[in-house]
Formats: structure tokens, C-alpha cells, sequence
């Protein structure tokens, strides 16, 4: 049932099960072992006498052995494993037999039940397989026939005779069990290694994915007229967040940020379907709001039925006129921070989310002035919103005092500083997409 290329695994498999439960099962076997050694001194009185001393401490200094023999790294394998289970059970089974035998008291009293729970209790606690399990069963039946041939206290051979019919039927049915336990071990295991194999597929088609989709994303540069800082981390292999910068000539810079609901490998194709739409309209050189309003069109008709929405800045830096065009559906307030005064200015969302449906005319856009130093802050939600482990957002006052603090930085700078705040902050555990684009105008 195991295919070839799972049988080493799954001998490793078997060896761990034998290394968790085989000192546990070696300790019970001895604690028998002492209980049967204290009822024979003091309950059952006279059935220890001293000619049994050596065997009784041969016996307990072997048992002492084997079971200490586990903690040598060289015997770890899983036949040692196996022989060290054999000679436990053995030795319970054994042990069982002879108590049971040494006194009529306990044959009246306990019969064949000390034999059987020896049994069941070699059998079940080990993963033994189904000849292992024959070959326990087998030598509970030889012995105990062998000791109560050669002993005079059974009180009945008919019952003697339906103690060892009890003995065959619990082999018989140990074996079934085993049988059933093995083949639900072996499914459960080949299941298990498809299914890590099947992952591991999945996780490299998703590195590879990832690859492909954070080749999307833009990369940080510096020109005579800007610097631009690029920050993005996913809280997934992929996400929903989207930011673009182009200069449409040679002093106008077009750029946007999106953030589409959701996460992950959804929000990641949209992502790339976003994109090529993004790129057909800058191409067409369009002013920031008749951008958005087309983008809005976009997503209504091509994605209204699926309930995608999402979040959209866009802007455009005229740097003849020194002018920020910009158009914000539902995205939070962007920042433009001006050098001159440490001042925030906040440029406010102007409608709802890109696909709720909303067929407007209006074109929703806005300007602002602008001056060599001062710097645009672009960013998603997952910074603002992002949490600590007390559940609290690190939020806009929060982000707002760290741009007032550091607005004076470097935009590289500024942003790696940003990171790893929000790092600390949260713990390292992330729980939406991050991006940050910032832009510092020379």
C-alpha cells in the first residue's frame, strides 16, 4: 500500500510512533513487574522465597537494561526499537502467566483476565503489524499452556480449556485490529505525503506566481525631479494592493495606489487585470479624475457581479505649473507634506469605492500647490489599520506624528524607517497588505 517512494518515510514514521510509546509501554511492563513481586512477598505470602532472589534481580537488572538501552542514540533504528517491544511484552505476558498460575487464590479469583489484559496490552499499545501480532498472540498461547501443564494448581481443565479458547479469539481479534490499524496508518499516511507533495507543488507555482506579480509592482528610482520610495509587503504570498508611478512627459508624473478587497491569490489576479487596464489609460494621457471615473466603469462592467471593490488615488505632478492634480475614490486620506512649515495637508476621498455602483457624470477631481523638498505620502490601509497583539490600531494620529517626526528624512529613509515600526508594532504579525510609495520632489 505504501509506494516506493514513501517506504523509507514511512519506516521513519513507525520508528517515531515506537520512540514516543515504547518507554511508556517499558515502564508499565516493570511496574507490573514490582507490583507482582510485592503481592507475592506480602499478599501471597510464601510464593517468594529466597532461592528466587537471583532471578528476581536478574530479572530487573535485564529489564533495567533494555529499557535505558533507548536513551543510546545507536539503538534508535527501529528494529532495536521492535526487539526491545518484543522482549517487554514477553516479559508482561510472562509475567502475567506466572501470577496467575502461582496460587489458586488468584486462578479462582482472576483466571485467564490478568493474561488477556497482558495480551491486549503488549498488542494495542505498540504499532505492531499483523505477523508481529500473531507471533505475541502464539507465545501467550504456548506458555500458558506450557505453565499449566507443568503445574498443579489449575482447579478445572474445563475451564482451562475455555481459558485457552478465550486466548485464541483474543489473538484472533488483536490481528484483526492491527490489520484495520495498519492499513487506516498507511492511508493515513500516503494521504498525508500527497498532500505535503501537492503543497510543496502549490508553493512553488505560488513563489513563481509571486514573482510574475511583484514584477507589477514598481520599483524605487531617482530622477532630476523626484525620489520615489517603494514599499510593499503582502500579508500572503500575493495581495490586493497596486500602485503605479509614469511620467507622461518629460515634467509630468502620473502615478496611483489601489488596494482591492480581500487578500491573497483573488485579490493578486485582479490585480494583474488591473494593471493592464492601468496601462492602456496612461497611455491615452488622461488627468487624474477622468482616470479613475474610467477605471470605476471598468470595474462596474467587467467585475460588478463578483461584489469587487476597491480603493484608488490617483495624481498627476505638473512641474511647469507646480500643481498635484489628484482624485481619490474611498482611499484614505493621502498626505502631502510640505517642507517649508512641517505641515500635513490631507487629501480627502472625494467619493465612494470603485464598483458600488454609483453612475455618475461628475468627474471627482482637485489641485493643490506644491514646492521644491515637499513630499507625497501614498499608502494602503494596512498601515493605519494595522494591529498590535492588545488588538489596537496603530492608526492616522500614530502615523500622522510619525510624518511629522520624520518628515525631513529621505524618502528611502523615511520608508524603512516606517517598516519597521509598523514591524515592531505589530509583532511581526501581519494581518493586512502593506504599501507605501512615497515621493520627495526636488
Amino acid at each position: 500500500m505504501i509506494p516506493e517512494r514513501f517506504k523509507t518515510e514511512y519506516k521513519n514514521e513507525l520508528r517515531r510512533i515506537f520512540d514516543q510509546r515504547i518507554n511508556l509501554f517499558c515502564y508499565i511492563v516493570i511496574s507490573a513487574f514490582f507490583v507482582e513481586i510485592v503481592l507475592a512477598s506480602f499478599w501471597f505470602r510464601r510464593l517468594l522465597s529466597s532461592k528466587d532472589i537471583p532471578g528476581v534481580a536478574g530479572g530487573t537488572i535485564l529489564a533495567a537494561i533494555i529499557l535505558f538501552s533507548g536513551k543510546i542514540k545507536v539503538t534508535r533504528g527501529l528494529f532495536i526499537h521492535k526487539l526491545r517491544g518484543f522482549f517487554f511484552s514477553i516479559f508482561l505476558v510472562s509475567i502475567a502467566i506466572l501470577a496467575a498460575a502461582a496460587h489458586p487464590d488468584v486462578i479462582a479469583n482472576l483466571g485467564i483476565t490478568l493474561v488477556l489484559i497482558a495480551l491486549f496490552v503488549s498488542v494495542l499499545l505498540l504499532p505492531w503489524n499483523v505477523p508481529e501480532t500473531a507471533v505475541l498472540g502464539v507465545y501467550t498461547l504456548v506458555s500458558f499452556i506450557g505453565v499449566y501443564e507443568m503445574s498443579n494448581t489449575y482447579v478445572n481443565y474445563e475451564i482451562f480449556g475455555i481459558n485457552i479458547t478465550l486466548l485464541v479469539t483474543a489473538t484472533i481479534i488483536c490481528m484483526v485490529v492491527k490489520k484495520s490499524e495498519e492499513v487506516m496508518r498507511q492511508k493515513d499516511f500516503v494521504l498525508k505525503k500527497e498532500i505535503e507533495e501537492k503543497s510543496r507543488i502549490m508553493v512553488k507555482e505560488l513563489e513563481i506566481a509571486n514573482k510574475i506579480h511583484s514584477g507589477l509592482m514598481p520599483k524605487s528610482v531617482k530622477t532630476d525631479l523626484v525620489d520615489i520610495a517603494v514599499d510593499y509587503k503582502p500579508m500572503l504570498y500575493m495581495g490586493g494592493d497596486y500602485a503605479r508611478f509614469h511620467f507622461m512627459e518629460k515634467d509630468l508624473l502620473a502615478f496611483m495606489i489601489a488596494d482591492i478587497t480581500g487578500h491573497g491569490v483573488s485579490a493578486a489576479l485582479l490585480v494583474n487585470r488591473l494593471h493592464t487596464e492601468i496601462e492602456e489609460l496612461l497611455r491615452i494621457k488622461l488627468a487624474p479624475g477622468e482616470m479613475l471615473k474610467r477605471l470605476d466603469g471598468f470595474i462596474k462592467s467587467d467585475f460588478g457581479k463578483m461584489s469587487i471593490f476597491l480603493s484608488a488615488f490617483g495624481g498627476l505632478l505638473n512641474f511647469r505649473e507646480r500643481k498635484l492634480i489628484y482624485s481619490n475614490f474611498g482611499h484614505p486620506p493621502q498626505i502631502l507634506f510640505r517642507k517649508a512649515d512641517n505641515k500635513i495637508i490631507y487629501m480627502e476621498s472625494q467619493t465612494f469605492l470603485m464598483g458600488i455602483g454609483m453612475d455618475e457624470a461628475r468627474v471627482y477631481q482637485m489641485s493643490l500647490d506644491f514646492d521644491k523638498g515637499d513630499k507625497i505620502f501614498l499608502f494602503t490601509d494596512g498601515i493605519i489599520e494595522a494591529r498590535n497583539t492588545a488588538g489596537e490600531q496603530y492608526g492616522n494620529r500614530r502615523f500622522e506624528d510619525f510624518v511629522k517626526d520624520n518628515g525631513g528624512l529621505d524618502v528611502m529613509t523615511f520608508n524603512e524607517k516606517l517598516m519597521s515600526e509598523l514591524e515592531d508594532f505589530q509583532d511581526g504579525k501581519q494581518g493586512d497588505d502593506i504599501f507605501l510609495l512615497s515621493i520627495q520632489i526636488k
